[in-house]
């Protein structure tokens, strides 16, 4: 009895693995607004971190756009989840693998064409750390919806919905912490 069993497992494991490989699970894609992003060495960082992830992996980066698009396996993680709660839960992931260098945000809610350009020449810094520190000073004024900072060109530049913000408090912001500016 015993050695009819053994062939007939062997079978069966090998039936399930071939169906698994015909029918694998669907993978659900996601796209959100990183923070983050704030230049273009940076992407390099974002795909370093995204390696890190566990059942969650980094389709395509938009650094334009400050966005990314994920994929996942709803049957293996986050079943039943809503948008929100999967949003939290690679957000969480990717904090996790970044050192809280990289966020998710939802995509833009004001259409491109509706926000404003504003440039900020700032005196030249030393290293990438120095231009996540005016990223971050930039991003946390309320009705900033985009920013990069070159930190060797000592240039930050922003979108800003005009309705909710303007240039001067980007610069007050900056200057409070002791941003040069030119």
């Amino acid at each position: 009895m015993k050695s009819t069993l053994l062939p007939i497992a062997a079978i069966w494991i090998a039936a399930a693995a071939h169906a698994a490989q015909e029918n694998p699970s669907p993978s659900v894609s996601v796209k959100y607004r990183i923070t983050g992003l704030f230049s273009p060495e940076r992407e390099q960082d974002l795909r370093d971190a995204a390696k890190k992830m566990s059942d969650v992996s980094l389709s395509g980066i938009d650094y334009g756009a400050s966005e990314a698009t994920f994929a996942y396996d709803p049957s293996k993680i986050l079943k039943g989840a809503k948008p929100d709660q999967v949003q939290n839960h690679i957000e969480g992931l990717l904090k996790n693998a970044s050192n809280h260098t990289f966020g998710l945000k939802p995509l833009l809610a004001t259409p491109r064409e509706k926000l404003q350009r504003v440039e900020i020449a700032v005196g030249v810094l030393d290293c990438k750390a120095c231009g996540y520190g005016l990223y971050s000073i930039v991003m946390s004024v309320p009705g900033v919806e985009q920013a990069f900072a070159n930190y060797k060109e000592g240039l930050v530049t922003a979108w800003i919905d005009p309705e909710k913000t303007e240039r001067s408090k980007l610069v007050d912001a900056l200057k409070k912490r002791e941003v040069r500016i030119k």
